[in-house]
């Protein structure tokens, strides 16, 4: 699966999260990098789920605004 496509299932996948769910996703998610540093493929999936949960916290910051 190729970045784009894993940016689309990955806002699936956080389309709900509210933004507590957000923040501890997105500390997962550093974690996880920092201990699967030679990892490529894995790093490419925690990347995409990064961006995702940021355009998450992003829209959900809209609305609160």
């Amino acid at each position: 699966m190729n970045y784009t496509e894993l940016s689309r299932t990955c806002a699936n996948k956080f389309k709900e999260y509210d933004s507590n769910m957000c923040a501890r996703a997105l500390q997962d998610c550093h974690v996880t990098l920092q201990l699967n540093k030679h990892n490529d493929a894995y790093c490419v999936k925690l990347w995409a789920e990064i961006d995702a949960i940021r355009d998450r916290q992003a829209k959900l910051s809209k609305e609160t605004a």
